[in-house]
């Protein structure tokens, strides 16, 4: 018992450093956060009660320290429900909870039999540990790998199955021997796992929100975050991968930069909320006519950039053309109204051994020589070889100057 006694303490001093961590990340915003802490500070609450045992009525222990501890694996069950995207089934969870008080305290006051207590708790948290593993390895963060997902899952099934055994061997026992017989040899050992559970299951979730905050950062990083799009940073991070995979023999890219034609003149006379829905307008457009491996990327005030992987000269000013009729057929309405806008813009198409600023340089000359030749049109930019026709023109790369809006 001295070393029941031990392991129950040193897991409630686990459980509430636990607690601690959980507690500083309440202000992350993430859902069941709020759920791991109060199962964290149900179970350290039940583990004390079961280290008092002895010194405080035994009724008061085993009637109160077992709901405790399965209102602990409970709440860890919503939380796992919540930070997925899914409602708790709290009515089953609560009834759960309920009906096992109820059983524990009929096979102590009116049995008295340890064995089949020890199968009515088993089985209750072999079922919530086996549902958090289910729940965790059906629902990972989409588009990525999700390894702290699925060693929480492990946790969780590694629980369920000492759990679903410790139940089995104390129902084993509790039909062969009589009432109150004395608990299996390895009870200790199951005892130290149920009581490892919850942190267990609290670290893994803290790995689950450190990969979740980290996520939302790169988001943040990598997103504009009036439009949508990519930032000029991670586009041009992802522009260079593809001018790599080029270089190494892939097809070749090209590269489209647009310009809102006299974007300036829409925040003078509309204000700058105007602006903005314009920007979103265009961006929802521009997202709606390129393919799904395209990228689209905000330069920076009504510039963008649009890369077309694996795409011919001649395609990606189909694409431009189709993107500068759009623009010109739809309206942007709101407070202000309704408003008509353009766009002008240049492409290039990448050549061998050509840096991303050499590519982005061709691409903005011809996007500086469509909005000199009257705006709303798409020029080509030329190759040092020649230049390359164009639906409404081309234009030689030169170098740019402050362009008109």
């Amino acid at each position: 018992m001295q070393a029941a006694l031990a392991m129950q303490i040193v897991t409630a001093a686990l459980g509430a450093m636990m607690l601690a961590i959980i507690w500083s990340l309440r202000r992350c915003g993430l859902p069941g956060v709020g759920h791991w802490f109060y199962a964290n500070l149900a179970a350290a609450l039940a583990l004390v009660l079961f280290a008092l045992r002895g010194r405080l009525p035994d009724g008061l222990v085993i009637g109160l320290g077992n709901p405790l501890l399965a209102w602990a694996m409970a709440q860890m069950y919503a939380g796992v429900q919540r930070f997925c995207g899914r409602a708790p089934p709290w009515r089953a969870l609560v009834a759960g909870v309920l009906a096992l008080a109820a059983a524990v305290a009929l096979w102590h006051f009116h049995f008295d039999d340890f064995n089949v207590r020890v199968a009515i708790v088993s089985v209750f948290h072999a079922a919530l540990c086996a549902a958090c593993g289910w729940t965790l390895l059906r629902a990972r963060l989409p588009g990525r790998a999700g390894g702290h997902y699925v060693t929480t899952a492990v946790f969780a099934l590694f629980f369920a199955a000492a759990h679903a055994l410790r139940g089995a061997l104390s129902l084993q026992a509790a039909l062969q021997g009589p009432p109150g017989a004395s608990p299996p040899g390895m009870h200790i050992l199951f005892l130290l796992l149920g009581a490892l559970a919850v942190p267990a299951l609290t670290m893994g979730a803290v790995l689950m929100v450190h990969d979740r905050l980290v996520h939302r950062l790169e988001l943040i990083a990598n997103t504009d975050f009036l439009t949508g799009v990519l930032s000029r940073k991670a586009f041009e991070d992802e522009a260079t991968r593809q001018l790599a995979r080029a270089a190494r023999g892939d097809s070749a890219p090209a590269l489209l930069l647009l310009d809102i034609d006299r974007f300036k003149a829409v925040n003078d006379n509309h204000g700058h909320a105007a602006g903005d829905e314009v920007l979103r307008a265009f961006t929802a457009m521009a997202r709606d006519a390129v393919r799904p491996g395209d990228r689209i990327g905000r330069l920076g005030g009504e510039e963008f950039a649009v890369l077309l992987p694996a795409t011919a000269l001649e395609d990606a000013l189909l694409v431009a053309e189709r993107l500068r009729a759009r623009a010109e057929a739809g309206r942007v309405d709101g407070s202000f109204g309704s408003l008509h806008y353009t766009i002008s813009g240049g492409v290039a198409h990448w050549l061998p051994g050509e840096s991303l600023a050499r590519l982005t340089g061709r691409a903005d000359a011809a996007l500086y020589a469509a909005k000199l030749a009257g705006r709303n049109r798409m020029l080509a930019s030329a190759t040092p070889a020649a230049a390359r026709p164009a639906t409404a023109g081309s234009a030689p790369a030169q170098p740019r100057t402050p362009q008109p809006h």
